[in-house]
C-alpha cells in the first residue's frame, strides 16, 4: 500500500543533499518491507554515491565513536576471524577497530565514496568501488560485514549472492540495517530503497544457500538498527520471525510520515513570534529539517553547536555555541537534534537564558 510522502516536492539523500523529487514509498502487507513505489536502477544508485557523496567524511568524532560501538556489537556475535571483507566501509573506521580487536586479522574494505584511499596499511586495505568492482580473486573471507548497506541497493538478493561467493567455508555474513518498528528516520532518506523486517530479510536469501542464523536489535547507544548473521550451514534458520500485523505496520508508517509532512507548518506556528531564529544542532536532524521543513529552515540565520567540526554542510553559517550564546538572548532557538534528546537540550538552553523550540511531541523518533 502507498505511503504519504514527507514532502510533496523534495526529499533527502543520507549525506544531507536535498533532491528535487518527492519520496514515494509502498509498504508490503505480506512481508512488511517498505520500498520505493517506482524502481531505481543500479545506474541511478551509482550516481547517488558519486564523488559528491560526503557522508563518510562528515562528523569524524561521531564516525569514530560509531565504529567503536559497532565493532564491539559485532565482536559479540562472531569468533575471531582471520580475514574480513567490509562492503560500504565508509572512512574505514570500522575496519580499523576490527584490526585492533583482532590483531591477527587482515581487512579489505570497499566503498563507492571512499574519502581517503591512502588510509590503507599492511593489514587494512581500502579501495573505491561497489561490490561488483572487487577483483575476482578477492574472496574466501571468514567474516563479511555490510553495515547500513543493504537498504541502499536495488537488488538485495543479488547483493547477498555476491557476498556468498566470497565467503570462506564456515564463514559468516553480518548484515546491519535500520530497524523498522517503531518507524523512524530511515523512512525519510531517498537512497534507502528498502526497509526490512525479519520476514523480508528471510525472503531476500531465499534464492541463495545462506541461512539466517541470529538476529538482534542494536543496543541503545547505536540506535534503531538490527543485525542478522548468515552462514551456509545445512540446518534450518534459527532466526525467530517477527510476529506482527503488517497492516498495522503500514498504519504506523503512514502516521509517522504524515507527522513529518505536517511538521513545517507546526514549526512555523511555534516560531511565528520569533524575530530571530537560530538552530541548535548541525547534523542529521538539522539536514532532515532543511529538507522536510524548508519554510521554517529558511528562517534559520545561524547554526550553533558544541563542536563545529561535527557539523554537516547545510549552507547556513555555523558558530560554536559557547561563543554565540551571549548574542542569542533575543533569538528563539529551534532544537535540531533527535527528538529523544530535545528535552535535555532545551533544559540546558533555558539555564543559559535562551528560548528553545522543541517538537518531540510531534515526532517521537
Amino acid at each position: 500500500m502507498a505511503l504519504c510522502p514527507p514532502h510533496p516536492e523534495q526529499s533527502i539523500v543520507s549525506d544531507g543533499r536535498v533532491l528535487p523529487r518527492a519520496l514515494r514509498r509502498m509498504s508490503c502487507l505480506k512481508c512488511g518491507a517498505a520500498s520505493h513505489a517506482s524502481g531505481i536502477s543500479e545506474t541511478d544508485v551509482r550516481t547517488i554515491y558519486g564523488s559528491d557523496y560526503k557522508l563518510a567524511g562528515t562528523a569524524p568524532k561521531s564516525d569514530a565513536a560509531r565504529a567503536r560501538v559497532y565493532s564491539q556489537w559485532i565482536q559479540g556475535e562472531c569468533a575471531a576471524p582471520r580475514s574480513i571483507l567490509e562492503i560500504g566501509c565508509g572512512s574505514g573506521a570500522l575496519l580499523q577497530e576490527f584490526s585492533m580487536l583482532w590483531p591477527e586479522v587482515s581487512c579489505f574494505g570497499v566503498d563507492p565514496a571512499l574519502p581517503r584511499a591512502d588510509r590503507s596499511n599492511g593489514r587494512v586495505r581500502l579501495e573505491r568501488g561497489f561490490v561488483e568492482d572487487i577483483p575476482d580473486d578477492v574472496r574466501n573471507f571468514d567474516l563479511i560485514a555490510a553495515v547500513n548497506v543493504i537498504e541502499h541497493l536495488p537488488s538485495p538478493s543479488k547483493f547477498l549472492v555476491s557476498l556468498r561467493a566470497r565467503l570462506a567455508p564456515g564463514g559468516k555474513i553480518v548484515i546491519v540495517c535500520p530497524a523498522v518498528n517503531p518507524p523512524n528516520v530511515e523512512l525519510l532518506f531517498y537512497d534507502h530503497l528498502y526497509s526490512f523486517t525479519a520476514h523480508a530479510l528471510s525472503s531476500a536469501v531465499r534464492t541463495t544457500s545462506l541461512v539466517a542464523r541470529e538476529g538482534a536489535l542494536a543496543p541503545p547507544s547505536i540506535g534503531d538498527f538490527q543485525m542478522v548473521v548468515f552462514d551456509t550451514a545445512d540446518q534450518p534458520s534459527t532466526l525467530p520471525l517477527q510476529q506482527h500485523s503488517f497492516s498495522d505496520l503500514w498504519s504506523e508508517r503512514q502516521s509517522y510520515l504524515e507527522r513529518w509532512s505536517n511538521l513545517d507548518q507546526a514549526l512555523l506556528n511555534r516560531s511565528k513570534t520569533a524575530s530571530r531564529l537560530v538552530a541548535f544542532g548541525g547534523g542529521q536532524t538539522a539536514a532532515l529539517l532543511r529538507a522536510y521543513a524548508p519554510r521554517t529552515w529558511g528562517r534559520i540565520e545561524l547554526i550553533v553547536l558544541d563542536d563545529t567540526n561535527e557539523a554537516w554542510d547545510l549552507g547556513t553559517p555555523i558558530a560554536p555555541y559557547r561563543n554565540a550564546v551571549q548574542n542569542l538572548q533575543a533569538a528563539e532557538v529551534l532544537i535540531a537534534t533527535a527528538p529523544r534528546t530535545q528535552k535535555s537540550v532545551a533544559e540546558r538552553l533555558r539555564r543559559d537564558g535562551l528560548h528553545p523550540i522543541i517538537w518531540d511531541d510531534l515526532i517521537a523518533n
